[in-house]
């Protein structure tokens, strides 16, 4: 690197360009002014002027003229051609390397015996670098005030030029230009309470060049700041509350405020506090106090935001500090009271029934409850009152007496009415009212048929009980109307009601009723039947019961243990009128008596029935003395052979196990067996059964062998029941054929001879259910029937349906049922749980309905 030097180009000896160049720096500028000068050197020289020379300096030209050369002395000798100067700018670090010298002449001509046309002297150069680097400099800030501090600056290098920024460098503010390392000064006219980013820039003598201190933050004094404050308790008898507060000026003014929000709530007057931190206690007044509970009229606390605003005079000083607390009430401080309610039942059938309107009939007494007077505290209202009685609760807004209606338990029952203010605060107050238990009169057992079934004469009986309503030890309920009307089914309305309270027995709170000769419905024709029963409630509790009385003679009669075919009156478990078809075996557990009976065996016919009532063509009575049969008569009988007379007389007289024995004695018999036949006849001392036994030579297990004789009533047969029984049952007596459908039975089942036909046709039908069920469901056990029998109509002027259902058909699931015509339904489910069965409504399309249920064993 240099500030100077030569360079040159000689095409022949002692002839060519001869250039120097020298550099003037400025250092503040970051230049050097770069001057060539241009020489032309040679022993003699004559040439004219050349306009096209040329030179350049950093790649910056000019083209001149030379002047012509006239020299002819001897001897060497230098010519200045040009003189040319540019301004070179260094690098921002002040280096600048590589700048181009170069300078051109043409000569055009043979010099020393070498033709020259144009010579060009040119070099680089490296200049020499120029200092360029920056101050290093310091501040710091002292001497903070709400208005003002002082930044002290240092230099490491003479600056002559010093400025500050507020803003961290953006805006600058000349404060020195006194040359030296250090300066300082105050900045007056600040914030209180603000904060500040001071840097300080510096311009070194030498060279110009700025150096920049690191940032320096700085707070103004002045406004308070609120460090904490704790919870407020807005409605103690005297609210005290100290916030934390750290003060820089005891001079001035500090003002607090409550906000909830962006709503002030409470604006305190002026407050003084020494300078430093502490804790300043602040008292509300009365007012004060006053204002902050109506501002919170409607909410119990509340999260507060607690400013505070320093001021000199009117001007605010800084801005405004704020922290959070809870502004709070209590119930204690600030919930309502309340006097005493009043209550009556409102209803006058019940209250006139009673005679105290302070009592109360469940589920029939309206509870009418006056709220007591509430009073709101400390700034708040009463918003609502409410009563509460059994799970039921009704409010109002204005006091206002409140209905509960019906009271659904008895006993002594709480009544609880309640007061709420604005803020949420709540007073209950508590009383007992006495309730009276109570139901509408029920029917226990009830009981309406024709006559026989078949009559036009109507048979009613029931039994019932009312609630007792007992005021002051008096029992006050009794029957007001017993009366029934009825239609024909087909009808669309019914008939007018007729009484029948004055012949209702009444003892107590029970009550009973009978009248076999009710009234006459044709006996042709269905009738709906209406019974209605009200005790001194009235309309209130009226019970309603329907029943459907069908026309006479019904095709099935079920009767308790019985069930008659063609018969209302059946006199055994079934009791069948007309002729029978059976394809199966039957068994029978019990005798067999019967005038006609389709068997491949002939019996004769013989009289089940009293003495005086005989009939003389079918058993002749020889004495009413001897076995006993279920009708409750004594007799003996006489079994006569109608085709031959021939005929067996037994005397049967006696106790205990017995039999009869009887044998045909001509082959042609049509009533009788054949010849040589004989039929056992065995009592146990319970039941009697027939028993083939055969030819009458025959002799089987025990049993005496028959003579031939036509009458026996000599001979004894010593079998007793039990033992004809194990001789049929090993079937050691010929087979009796009952057409595969009537043959004596002990149990088992079924078969196609009649040897081990076991169908047991004994039927026992019990009453479950008799009524109208349309909706809801009835229930009945289930562990004493092996099955159920449903009697319904899919619609009520349908004929009747009946379905009949095992009991291993139920299960615990609802199972689907259907009693249906062509055109309407009616659908119910069944199932048990435990020993109940359930049936329970479940759709229609019409007015189908479920009249009777019966068990089945």
């Amino acid at each position: 690197m240099a500030l100077s030097g030569s360079f040159y180009k000689y095409p022949v000896d002692n002839f060519g360009l001869y250039c120097t160049w020298s550099a003037t720096q400025s250092v503040t500028g970051n230049y050097s002014d770069v001057t060539l000068n241009v020489y032309l050197k040679y022993y003699t020289l004559n040439v004219g002027s050349r306009s096209d020379s040329t030179v350049s300096i950093n790649g910056v030209s000019e083209t001149y003229t030379a002047q012509a050369i006239n020299d002819s002395a001897a001897g060497y000798d230098t010519t200045l051609l040009k003189t040319y100067t540019v301004r070179v700018n260094h690098n921002s670090n002040g280096t600048k390397t590589g700048v181009a010298l170069s300078a051109s002449w043409r000569f055009s001509g043979t010099y020393s015996g070498t033709s020259i046309g144009t010579i060009t002297a040119s070099t680089t150069v490296d200049l020499d670098s120029i200092d360029r680097t920056a101050p290093t400099v310091t501040c710091s800030v002292s001497n903070i005030t709400a208005n003002s501090f002082k930044i002290t600056a240092t230099s490491s290098a003479t600056a002559d030029l010093w400025d500050y920024s507020l803003d961290d460098g953006i805006t600058g503010t000349e404060f020195s230009t006194t040359a030296g390392t250090s300066a300082s000064t105050t900045v007056t006219g600040l914030s209180p309470n603000t904060t500040y980013y001071v840097r300080v820039s510096v311009r070194k003598k030498s060279n110009r060049v700025y150096g920049e201190s690191s940032t320096v933050t700085v707070k103004t004094l002045g406004g308070a700041i609120i460090n904490s404050c704790p919870n407020i308790t807005a409605d103690a008898a005297t609210v005290t509350f100290k916030p934390n507060v750290t003060v820089y000026d005891a001079s001035y003014s500090y003002y607090l405020s409550i906000y909830n929000g962006s709503t002030e709530y409470l604006a305190l007057s002026a407050r003084t506090w020494s300078k430093g931190t502490a804790d300043r206690t602040i008292t509300l007044s009365q007012t004060e106090r006053a204002d902050l509970l109506d501002a919170m009229a409607s909410i119990k606390s509340f999260t507060a935001t607690i400013k505070v605003v320093t001021k000199s005079g009117t001007t605010q000083i800084g801005s405004t500090s704020t922290c959070t607390c809870t502004v709070q009430t209590s119930s204690a401080n600030s919930g309502p009271t309340m006097t005493a309610f009043t209550f009556k039942d409102s209803r006058s059938a019940t209250s006139t029934l009673t005679g105290n309107n302070q009592l109360f009939i469940q589920g029939y007494s309206y509870l009418y409850v006056t709220p007591g007077v509430a009073t709101a505290k400390n700034g708040a209202s009463i918003v609502s009152y409410a009563a509460t009685c059994n799970g039921v609760t009704d409010s109002n807004t204005t006091g206002a007496a409140i209905n509960l209606y019906e009271v659904a338990k008895s006993g002594t029952v709480d009544v609880v009415v309640t007061a709420t203010d604005s803020r949420g605060y709540t007073v209950s107050s508590t009383q007992q009212i006495t309730v009276i238990p109570y139901a509408k009169p029920k029917v226990s057992d009830i009981s309406l048929r024709r006559t026989n079934d078949i009559e036009a004469e109507m048979q009613l009986t029931f039994n019932g009980s009312i609630s007792p309503i007992t005021v002051s030890g008096t029992q006050k309920n009794s029957l007001l109307y017993v009366q029934y009307r009825y239609k024909l089914t087909s009808a669309s309305s019914y008939g007018s009601y007729t009484s029948i309270l004055s012949s209702v027995t009444q003892s107590g709170t029970s009550f009973s009723f009978s009248n076999l000769e009710l009234c006459n419905l044709d006996a042709n024709s269905s009738y709906d039947f209406h019974l209605y029963i009200r005790d001194q409630l009235n309309t209130l509790s009226a019970l309603n019961l329907y029943f459907t009385v069908p026309q006479g003679t019904p095709l099935v009669a079920l009767r308790k243990k019985k069930v008659g075919l063609n018969t209302p009156t059946p006199d055994s478990a079934l009791h069948v009128v007309g002729d029978g078809h059976f394809e199966g075996n039957v068994h029978i557990d019990g005798n067999i008596t019967a005038d006609n009976l389709d068997l491949d065996i002939d019996v004769p016919p013989f009289y089940y029935g009293t003495c005086s009532t005989a009939a003389a063509t079918v058993a002749k009575v020889v004495a009413c003395s001897g076995f006993v049969l279920e009708t409750g008569a004594t007799i003996v009988v006489k079994f006569t052979n109608y085709n031959t007379g021939a005929s067996a007389t037994m005397n049967v007289n006696g106790t205990g196990a017995k039999a009869i024995k009887m044998y045909g004695t001509t082959a042609t018999n049509t009533y009788m067996w054949r010849s040589g036949e004989a039929v056992l006849f065995v009592y146990d001392g319970t039941n009697w059964q027939m028993v083939g036994m055969g030819t009458a030579t025959t002799t089987y297990y025990g049993l005496t062998k028959l003579s031939s004789s036509t009458s026996s009533t000599s001979t004894t047969v010593a079998a007793t029941a039990s033992a004809v029984k194990a001789a049929y049952d090993r079937q050691d007596f010929d087979e009796i054929s009952l057409t595969t459908a009537l043959a004596l039975s002990y149990g088992g089942t079924g078969a196609t001879t009649a040897a081990d036909a076991r169908t047991n046709l004994g039927i026992t039908c019990t009453s479950l259910y008799n009524g109208t069920l349309t909706t809801g469901s009835t229930t009945f056990n289930y562990a004493s029937y092996k099955a159920y029998v449903i009697i319904g109509q899919p619609n009520s002027t349908s004929a009747r349906v009946s379905l009949f259902i095992p009991k291993g058909q139920l299960t615990t699931t609802a199972t689907t049922y259907q009693l249906a015509d062509e055109t309407n339904y009616y659908t119910f489910t069944l199932s048990y749980s435990g020993s109940t069965v359930t049936l329970a409504y479940k759709g229609r399309s019409g007015s189908g309905q479920v009249l009777r249920v019966f068990g089945v064993n």
